[in-house]
């Protein structure tokens, strides 16, 4: 694999010589990195696996201020040359620039037989600057924003950033991870309690695209600034959407819950991507029937995007040399995990 790395800042790019790019080998049983080199005075770098594996994607790794950038996967059944193409590195801040709010979308199931409501959402964070944006620390995460009222058993999904640097900050989602210029689309889940009756909201940042799609055909919109857009059927289930472009900050949503019909008891069904013609962010809406409450990922289908989560947290773990019994056991946990997934996703 060629590419060239460039440092990027505003409308200028220039080459960045010297540093070490590695190129990283996954498959089903194992992953690390295979070879590395410095990049020339033009930025370029050629890089090389010992043997080709048809089975296996690579994937080009660099970092710059300290923060991991990565090219998109690369399988060699293309040939045995590949480029990855142009790999922008960027300068990081911790206080610039402010990440905005893109698109929220939220997805209500119908009450369980205890009268709670499952939700899935999917964030979209956008930079829109020329700088990495970094948190100092967990206190002060890259962006906030609030939950549901009454909202608990928060999980996070398979997403663009790390799913530990995704975190419940008291009635708040918060992140942590590096957020590069672009955006990261970020899957949760959670559980309204039979107590709560409606789906409440307080929308405390511009966001860009809102929909939220309620599998109740009696709720009714209480207030807020979003509007009625129609009636959804997916996989032969039908949901009431309210959407809205341009939502204000400051704005209060709530959705009353105004029907209790049962779903099967025990029975959860996910829907796994981002928002699709339906939520209009072209998301991939996938049905499957689990036991509550497993969350499937955006990501879980995608094995790109999980070959390249397992060379993330190769590369991660591999950085640290102090590491403790209990982080080395949660790492291979985690792979484990991931490589489970990427083995099902590739039967």
């Amino acid at each position: 694999m060629s590419g060239r790395v460039v440092h990027l800042r505003g409308a200028d790019s220039v080459p960045v010589p010297g540093i070490w790019a590695v190129l990283h080998q996954v498959t089903l049983e194992s992953g690390g990195p295979v070879d590395s080199i410095r990049t020339d005075g033009a930025g370029r770098y050629q890089v090389r696996a010992p043997k080709r594996d048809t089975a296996a994607v690579y994937i080009v790794s660099v970092a710059y201020g300290g923060i991991a950038y990565f090219t998109r996967p690369i399988h060699v059944l293309r040939g045995p040359r590949d480029s990855a193409g142009v790999l922008a590195v960027f300068d990081t801040s911790s206080t610039a620039p402010r990440i905005e709010l893109a698109q929220r979308h939220l997805i209500v199931r119908r009450p369980e037989t205890d009268g709670s409501h499952h939700v899935l959402e999917l964030l979209v964070l956008r930079n829109s600057g020329s700088l990495t944006r970094i948190a100092p620390d967990t206190s002060r995460p890259v962006w906030q924003g609030a939950l549901p009222a009454g909202a608990m058993q928060f999980e996070v999904g398979e997403s663009d950033v790390a799913s530990d640097a995704v975190y419940r900050r008291g009635d708040s989602i918060a992140v942590a991870a590096p957020l590069p210029p672009g955006d990261k689309q970020i899957l949760l889940s959670y559980v309204l309690p039979s107590s709560a009756r409606r789906l409440a909201l307080h929308v405390g940042q511009p966001v860009r695209r809102m929909n939220v799609l309620v599998e109740d055909s009696t709720a009714v919109l209480e207030s807020g600034g979003l509007s009625r857009v129609g009636d959804e059927n997916i996989q032969g289930e039908s949901f009431l959407r309210f959407a809205r472009e341009n939502v204000p900050a400051g704005t209060d949503v709530a959705v009353r819950f105004a029907s209790r019909h049962v779903g099967l008891a025990g029975m959860w069904w996910l829907i796994v991507g981002a928002a699709a013609t339906i939520l209009g962010a072209g998301l991939v809406l996938a049905w499957q029937k689990t036991r509550p409450p497993v969350l499937a990922s955006a990501a879980g289908a995608d094995p790109d995007a999980l070959a390249a989560e397992i060379a993330a947290l190769d590369t991660a773990f591999e950085a640290r040399g102090d590491a403790t019994a209990a982080e080395r056991a949660a790492y291979q946990r985690r792979r484990a995990d991931l490589k489970a997934r990427l083995e099902e996703v590739l039967r």
